[in-house]
């Protein structure tokens, strides 16, 4: 797998929504053929399955209620309200974006939007040229490719500043404006961008703001959605973690989340972390005279590979056998908070009993939690 695309679906599903898949860098991609794309009720529990994104469901699912109304009114020969289905995906990597792409791709192909619904996926060398006079036939190329599906073009904004003395990129930003108007029936185009640089885009060109009047914003995730994406990547996989993995993920991941900035890689960074615990166990027990179905499949603490500040502010990276007695320690020692999904009641467990069945101290009813939240030490 690719750790730089776009989702873990892992997809997230894992990776496809980790944005763990990603932008095909030697040219666009051809998704699922008409034939097999699912139904409105599969693609929309597809979107529902994936980690967080709450606020992108939400608009997801009024842009698709808005939808059905306009067919009911045109079946009930009333007026309907056109609306640009163009968008803007505004979020930083590793966040989702392609896979939502994806996911409204099917949608719209469900409800009969599009004929195809297919994504197309492309950056700038999918439509610039490297030669003058070169950019506009490529890019038109491009285009038929996506007809009755969605293009998608991601890092938009150094891709498509259309301005100064980006003559090819100009040319591109003109002939898929031009596109845009004369298919508009037939093609959506949806630009991933920064959040910082989804406002300076539009302004660069009436000719984007006016036609992509639809803003989605792909939030980080929380630490512990990006540890429900590194469980979600052991699933697949089928690996297997105890308390002491998913304490050492949960306060890891809490940790580098603290310390991101606009260019953390979410879901990205959990597939790297991921792959590097695979690497970890392997190094553990390929030397073992004899290595049982268990071993190739259980993390132990010492294998994964997230560095924490342990003891004494120091890290503690899992590097040698010391700094392994030092985390398993100081990882011992760690509290969590769970919250019985049935009254309510907040307490808090050792890292033993991540992911085992709990039961709550008030009404005794059992549960399970995974992904607690760590306690913050005073």
């Amino acid at each position: 797998a690719d750790p730089d695309r776009d989702s873990a679906r892992v997809g997230l599903q894992d990776d496809q929504q980790v944005e763990v898949v990603g932008v095909a860098k030697n040219g666009p991609s051809h998704e699922e053929s008409v034939d097999s794309r699912p139904n409105l009720e599969e693609a929309i529990e597809e979107l529902e399955g994936l980690i967080g994104l709450a606020n992108v469901k939400n608009e997801v699912e009024t842009l698709v209620n808005f939808l059905k109304l306009q067919t009911l009114r045109q079946e009930a020969d009333l007026p309907t309200t056109d609306i640009g289905l163009h968008m803007v995906f505004a979020g930083n990597p590793g966040t989702g974006k392609t896979t939502v792409a994806r996911i409204l791709g099917k949608i719209y192909g469900a409800m009969g939007i599009l004929q195809k619904g297919h994504l197309i996926e492309t950056d700038r060398s999918g439509l610039v040229a490297e030669y003058a006079g070169q950019t506009g036939p490529k890019t038109n190329r491009l285009i038929d490719e996506a007809q009755d599906g969605i293009l998608f073009i991601d890092e938009a904004y150094s891709q498509m500043s259309g301005t100064g003395d980006d003559s090819f990129g100009m040319e591109a930003v003109q002939t898929l404006i031009k596109r845009m108007e004369d298919d508009r029936d037939r093609l959506i185009v949806i630009l991933a961008v920064y959040p910082r640089e989804m406002e300076t885009l539009l302004k660069s060109n009436p000719g984007l703001s006016s036609r992509f009047t639809h803003q989605l914003q792909f939030e980080d995730y929380h630490p512990q959605e990006l540890a429900a994406i590194f469980g979600r990547l052991c699933e697949a996989n089928h690996y297997h973690l105890n308390g002491l993995g998913r304490a050492r993920i949960l306060i890891g991941l809490r940790q580098l989340h603290e310390q991101r900035d606009r260019h953390f890689g979410n879901g990205r960074t959990v597939r790297n972390q991921f792959e590097n615990s695979v690497r970890n166990l392997a190094n553990r027990i390929v030397n073992i005279p004899t290595i049982t179905s268990d071993m190739l499949t259980q993390f132990e603490a010492e294998d994964i590979a997230i560095a924490i500040d342990g003891p004494c502010d120091e890290e503690v990276s899992g590097e040698s056998t010391e700094n392994d007695v030092a985390a398993i320690t100081w990882l011992q020692e760690q509290k969590f908070h769970v919250r019985c999904p049935g009254c309510r009641t907040k307490f808090r467990i050792g890292p033993s009993r991540l992911g085992r069945e709990i039961k709550c101290r008030k009404c005794q009813l059992p549960f399970t939690e995974p992904w607690a939240e760590p306690v913050e030490k005073d």
